[in-house]
């Protein structure tokens, strides 16, 4: 009897084995053939959920019987049974501007949980004009460009002002963009030297709740996918006010996706882009910048493919600096003038990396990633004008010089416990920079006294899991931790400051249940810690602080759509920060001002309509409070409060037309503790035509359409003017842009 059991097994196992096939198939654009990575592929009848790779490549398991859908943004969704696919080497899919049909609200049919997925669908919907516009397409994100268009932005989101990057995470082909212990400011996250057109796709997170985005994550997180491949060459010119001109050039090294090989598919492109620009101060602030880009993919075999990529960007620039309210009120200085024109920089970038992802049998991958960055960087500025050097002035010389290598490991596998679905990842690696910071006074660009200079060097080694566990069809469990270990050495040249070194850890835990009520709607919550560290000189010299000061977050809220018509998102958020870095003026740096809690409500919506018409809108509200001073004076400076965007985007597809209407709007914000000096709102308007001829395309854009006078950066401190005795707190400014239209025109062959 035993042993008729044990057949009856040994039967039904081998029925199971044998009934499973793997399958491989290449995702290409109907119309271009070109290859369409991360599709999701989502098996209907075992509910297993793939993507394809960066190549358009992907890989399936399942019964001969089982019906696997393939979804892109973008595209028509198709269904295919395994069978079919068996027999298929390459599905084409045809292209369509009805993206809401292609967006699911299911946890448990996405690749990617966790990602804000609206605003995946404004990088499609929106005109991207400059790496600027990237960031502008998160929800509820706002910029601030105050130092003639060569430094990096001033970051605001979900209430928090994050300098240039310190609490907001950006990344490129998973090569991160933010500096640690950056020359001018913690977590510097320079993007300049990415190039609009070649942006593939992106996955935008808001709050410390990705795994993955690691260090200055802590209100978000933007990770941008380049493409891996051409659908032909283009060429394109912009000519713009203000002495604007820019010029794009994308080629494809592999028409037939051949390169080096004969047998192996290949793609491999160029990018280049030059950009000259005077604009709109009285003082041309003489911006210029070249980038390139260089980006090979091969398939190594059925279940191995090889990505290389390098960059290299460099830029110069002048500045007018910030305007005192003051000066410009009694006239002596005008809306665009300056105090001190002489300011400006220069930097450059070089990336560099390679990826190798295998395949592994039973649904498994491994992905190995290494990466080289180097950074060089100089920064003229003069916050206080005759502050502290009534003759010659207050100019400062920020310069640095760094080297980063980085490695990741990633490990994905998926597995079945009885009824419900485990999607893993195991993943380590390290990041290291060698820094070589100075801070010299200056005099009209003109280096004079060596203030400081330090030798530094930091490593984050770090290694996390997370798992993904379908529990039922409508219930998602997210869940796992990360460790984050650190260390932190400096070399005062001078010998006038601190010499050391320290270690530290971090340990991150995070977790978020994603609920369906019904197809249409899913319920959220998510909860987790997140960090930022220190500077490396602050992290040994104050022994007695944590350098990983460390954030807890929770988020509540729900996605939902509304027929094939609307979509939208609310959620409501608080986050509590053991650091706060405030700005300080004379000294030109950011010190720690305590803990700090935060709360807000995002609401994001895209309406469809009609055919071809959209309407998109977001509004976020949020209040944050510094802990540690009195309740009279802990508001925290220059926080947004309340932010809008709204566009509307309307195509006429037999004429080959786009129309867009774009809004911004920033209410008052506090510039001071105690909310006696406030930052005036703004309202602006922007709108672009664009015209398709076959194989040209002609677009005319306008920012700030009603020629409004608006601040785009505001600060509260202390400066002296020239002829003024004693410093003088005040309102200092960079005037935004005025109206400012430009034409491109672009050629594919």
């Amino acid at each position: 009897m035993k042993k008729s059991y044990l057949a009856i097994i040994l039967i039904a196992l081998h029925g199971m084995v044998v009934g499973q096939e793997n399958v491989s198939v290449t995702l290409t654009d109907a119309s271009s053939s070109t290859s369409i990575p991360y599709a999701d592929i989502y098996n209907q009848s075992s509910g297993f959920i793939t993507s394809s790779n960066e190549n358009g490549v992907f890989h399936i398991k399942g019964a001969l019987s089982d019906t696997v859908k393939i979804s892109s943004l973008g595209y028509l969704s198709e269904v295919f049974s395994i069978q079919e696919l068996k027999t298929t080497h390459t599905i084409r899919l045809v292209s369509s501007n009805e993206y809401l049909k292609e967006i699911t609200i299911l946890a448990s049919k996405r690749q990617n949980i966790g990602v804000q997925h609206i605003d995946k669908l404004s990088l499609k919907l929106q005109p991207i004009n400059n790496a600027q516009d990237l960031l502008k397409t998160v929800s509820g994100l706002f910029i601030a460009q105050h130092a003639g268009g060569g430094k990096a932005e001033q970051i605001f989101f979900r209430g928090f002002d994050n300098d240039h990057g310190t609490d907001f995470a950006v990344f490129i082909d998973d090569i991160p963009v933010n500096l640690s212990s950056h020359a001018h400011g913690q977590g510097y996250a320079d993007m300049h030297f990415m190039i609009p057109e070649v942006i593939q796709d992106a996955d935008y997170y808001k709050g410390p709740y990705e795994l993955k985005n690691g260090n200055f994550s802590v209100s978000g997180a933007a990770r941008f996918k380049t493409k891996n491949e051409l659908d032909g060459n283009t060429v394109k010119l912009e000519v713009g006010q203000y002495g604007y001109k820019r010029g794009v050039l994308l080629l494809d090294l592999t028409p037939e996706n051949k390169l080096f090989s004969t047998d192996k598919y290949e793609s491999a492109y160029i990018a280049l882009t030059g950009t000259l620009n005077d604009s709109y101060f009285d003082a041309s602030q003489k911006f210029k910048k070249v980038s390139g880009l260089f980006k090979y993919n091969v398939e190594l075999g059925n279940q191995t493919s090889l990505t290389f990529m390098s960059s290299y960007f460099t830029s110069s620039w002048d500045a007018s600096g910030q305007i005192p309210l003051r000066a410009y009120q009694d006239g002596s200085i005008p809306w665009f003038g300056a105090v001190d024109n002489t300011e400006g920089g220069e930097t450059a970038r070089l990336n560099t990396s390679i990826k190798i992802t295998s395949v592994l049998k039973n649904d498994q991958k491994i992905t190995n990633q290494l990466y080289f960055s180097n950074n060089k960087y100089t920064l003229f500025s003069n916050f206080t004008f005759f502050l502290n050097d009534p003759v010659n002035g207050d100019m400062i010389a920020q310069k640095e010089s760094r080297n980063i290598l980085g490695y990741t490991f990633e490990y994905d596998r998926k597995d079945v416990i009885n009824t419900t679905k485990l999607t893993s990842t195991f993943a380590a690696g390290f990041r290291s920079d060698w820094i070589n910071s100075s801070l010299w006074s200056s005099i009209s660009k003109d280096p004079q006294e060596l203030k400081d200079k330090n030798k530094l060097s930091e490593t984050n080694y770090w290694a996390y899991a997370k798992g993904n566990w379908q529990l039922t069809p409508s219930l998602v469990l997210q869940f796992g931790s990360r460790l984050d270990y650190f260390t932190f050495d400096v070399e005062d040249k001078l010998g006038n400051n601190v010499t050391g070194s320290k270690n530290a850890f971090r340990l991150s835990p995070k977790v978020s249940l994603f609920y369906n009520p019904i197809q249409n709607i899913q319920l959220f919550v998510k909860g987790g810690s997140g960090f930022h560290s220190n500077y490396t000189q602050a992290a040994v010299k104050d022994r007695d602080i944590h350098p990983l000061p460390k954030a807890l977050a929770v988020d509540l809220g729900t996605e939902f759509r509304i027929g094939d018509k609307v979509i939208g998102s609310v959620a409501a958020w608080a986050l509590k920060s053991n650091s706060e870095y405030i700005f300080v003026a004379d000294a030109g740096e950011y010190e720690n001002n305590g803990a700090s809690f935060r709360k807000g409500i995002d609401v994001s919506v895209k309406i469809n309509p009609m055919k071809n018409l959209w309407i998109n809108s977001s509004a976020n509200w949020s209040k944050g409070i510094l802990l540690d001073v009195p309740n009279t004076e802990n508001s925290i400076p220059s926080a947004p409060r309340f932010t809008n965007t709204s566009s509307v985007i309307y195509t006429l597809e037999k004429q080959k037309m786009e129309f867009y209407l774009g809004s911004r709007y920033m209410a008052k914000r506090p510039l001071t503790e105690d909310e006696s000096v406030t930052g005036k709102d703004y309202f602006l308007l922007d709108a672009s035509i664009t015209k398709s001829f076959n194989d040209f395309k002609v677009a005319v854009s306008a920012q700030n359409l009603l020629n409004i006078k608006w601040k785009e950066a505001v600060f509260y401190d202390a400066s002296r003017l020239k002829n003024e005795v004693l410093a003088v707190d005040d309102i200092h400014f960079t005037p935004g842009t005025p109206r400012y239209v430009k034409v491109a025109l672009s050629y594919n062959f």
